[in-house]
């Protein structure tokens, strides 16, 4: 069991860095939080899946999961960013 679960991390960090390689924008202007993260793990689903394109079933089944979550975090992250980034950025008024 440790063997495989070795195994599994070993295949899991070889996968990450070509992951982290390939990029998708998704446009999420205008859709509620439901939406946008739906959007986002379909995004990142079909990302992964071009990664691992090759990959075989094994070292799929193990990396895929993580590299669904990394890209997910990835790019909410970054929303979250712009967001606060385009509040900043709009003036105060009403004062």
């Amino acid at each position: 069991m440790y063997r495989t679960l070795a195994l599994a991390a070993v295949l899991g960090a070889l996968a990450l860095p070509a992951a982290a390689t390939t990029t998708v924008r998704v446009n999420v202007a205008g859709l509620d939080s439901r939406t946008a993260h739906a959007t986002i793990v379909g995004a990142a689903r079909a990302a992964c899946q071009e990664e691992l394109r090759g990959a075989s079933t094994f070292e799929f089944y193990y990396a895929q999961p993580t590299c669904v979550r990394s890209a997910i975090a990835r790019a909410e992250a970054s929303a979250e960013s712009a967001h606060a980034s385009a509040a900043a950025a709009r003036p105060v008024t009403g004062r």
